[in-house]
């Protein structure tokens, strides 16, 4: 029996969230495992302060436009999975704080381990922006595995492996490494 039988990988419209499928779905494959994509809708909180909102969503509006997001992230997440050939499912939770809603979907759907993309802020811009990675590590009850770009990927957000591999410099060079 593998030690995965379940993987969810979380997903959403950053840049990262390809990596993390990439390495999801390559890890599911190894492994045998079914893959639950997750994406995690925001619960729209209207902010009390004396300044006008920026932008004038209504927030049942708010929440149409994030579903349809989230549908579409899913619905790619999917094509993929099936395009590799491993089994998925695909889910959605709505809450306030997004690691919290991720590490409870993680127990309600059994998995054994949750796979995230993370653009590895310094701990001032963590500060400033907030760290879903972070708070998930904490409160997960089953190890993360956190992804990000590989070095020198900025031109191709997608790509999850380094752009040399040992065979390819042992092809060239000769000599196996």
């Amino acid at each position: 029996m593998s030690m995965y039988q379940r993987i969810m990988i979380v997903v959403d419209e950053g840049v990262v969230a390809p990596v993390a499928t990439a390495h999801g779905l390559a890890l599911a494959k190894e492994h045998g495992a079914k893959v639950v994509f997750f994406f995690a809708l925001p619960d729209p909180v209207m902010p009390i302060t004396d300044m006008p909102p920026l932008v004038a969503l209504a927030p049942d509006e708010f929440q149409r436009e994030v579903r349809r997001a989230g549908d579409r992230v899913l619905s790619e997440a999917e094509q993929q999975a099936q395009a590799a050939a491993v089994p998925c499912s695909i889910a959605s939770g709505v809450g306030t704080d997004a690691a919290e809603c991720i590490a409870k979907a993680a127990t309600e759907h059994q998995c054994q381990l949750v796979v995230i993309g993370s653009h590895g802020r310094n701990a001032l811009q963590r500060l400033v922006f907030g760290s879903v990675v972070t708070r998930l590590i904490t409160l997960s009850p089953v190890p993360v595995l956190v992804c990000k770009k590989a070095s020198g990927s900025e031109d191709n957000p997608q790509r999850a492996k380094p752009t040399q591999t040992q065979d390819d410099i042992g092809s060239r060079t000769g000599t196996p490494i």
